[in-house]
């Protein structure tokens, strides 16, 4: 192997591999080792119609986010308990728990997660009462939802490859 591809980690090296300085490299390889590991953002699609379910969970999914769909509040409770969630996106027709209920339960239990309601113009109003951060009315176009993210602290996440 030659001198200029020979790793210098290795204290068995030469100290005077030409065109390396070990202490720059050092502090590089420092640098690299204390970046705080990242996460994308977890969002939770609680959307009872499984076409727009995958819709929604796809286009978030290709923005970098990490995206986990149920049709039920009950199930989105549960989901919330085992996932880390940073934003809620919660349909105004589900079956059994209605999603003011469920809006409620989440601000209840998990307050600093923020619950966005898909929603009709009638329900706007309920879901702010419910503790929803936003209401996007339906029918909505998928770049309402990125612009919202974009709203938040975390911001809209740089494009990267889907998991």
């Amino acid at each position: 192997m030659s001198e200029k591809l020979r790793d210098t980690s290795n204290p068995a090296a030469p100290a005077t591999t030409p065109g390396v300085d070990r202490a720059k490299l050092k502090r590089a390889r420092w640098a690299v080792a204390t970046i705080p590991p990242t996460r994308a953002r977890g969002v939770l699609v609680v959307e009872p119609d499984p076409d727009l379910q995958w819709q929604l969970a796809r286009m978030l999914t290709v923005r970098g986010n990490r995206v986990v769909g149920t049709s039920s509040g009950e199930a989105a409770l549960e989901l919330v308990k085992q996932w880390p969630v940073d934003l809620v996106l919660i349909d105004e027709g589900l079956p059994s728990m209605s999603a003011v209920e469920l809006a409620r339960e989440l601000q209840r239990s998990y307050p600093d997660v923020p619950v966005v309601m898909m929603s009709s113009d009638a329900g706007a109003a309920m879901a702010k009462l419910a503790g929803a951060v936003a209401v996007i009315t339906k029918p909505f176009r998928p770049d309402a939802i990125i612009e919202l993210l974009r709203s938040f602290p975390k911001g809209e996440p740089d494009l990267v490859p889907a998991e």
